[in-house]
């Protein structure tokens, strides 16, 4: 019952800028969250039933969508966009849900040090990703 309440009250709460933790809004994050997860799933698929009878090694190349998926998932699932980490920007309004120079809810980092948070957690998340997406091509090229 507890864990309902935080989870409707975190819903509601209004989005601000955190350094190293949240720097996309909530239309960004859901776009991210299913363009990730198509993006995953069509790859399996692809891997499964089109490059099936094909050599084992060609659907290591299937590590790149799986990437870009994966880093999309944790996008969406962090509230942390790494594109706008190496940009040093945030956007918690973005009008089509990416990351676009021509928004006008773009703003900018102020502090050098809140920049650095966000490298490194923009790092840390690319390791995670690139981590994720060998295992899963590992594991449906030997399959």
């Amino acid at each position: 019952m507890k864990l309902v309440t935080i989870s409707r009250n975190w819903s509601k709460m209004a989005p601000e800028y955190i350094p190293g933790r949240c720097n996309i809004g909530r239309r960004g994050r859901a776009i991210r969250l299913t363009m990730g997860v198509v993006l995953i799933g069509l790859s399996i698929i692809l891997g499964i039933f089109v490059l099936n009878p094909s050599n084992h090694l060609v659907r290591l190349g299937l590590a790149f969508p799986f990437y870009v998926g994966i880093l999309a998932c944790l996008e969406g699932s962090m509230s942390f966009c790494v594109l706008h980490a190496a940009r040093g920007s945030y956007d918690l309004h973005e009008p089509r849900g990416f990351a676009s120079k021509r928004s006008r809810t773009l703003e900018k980092v102020g502090s050098e040090d809140w920049k650095m948070l966000d490298r490194r957690k923009a790092l840390r998340m690319h390791l995670e990703a690139a981590t994720g997406a060998i295992l899963l091509a590992l594991l449906l090229a030997f399959t």
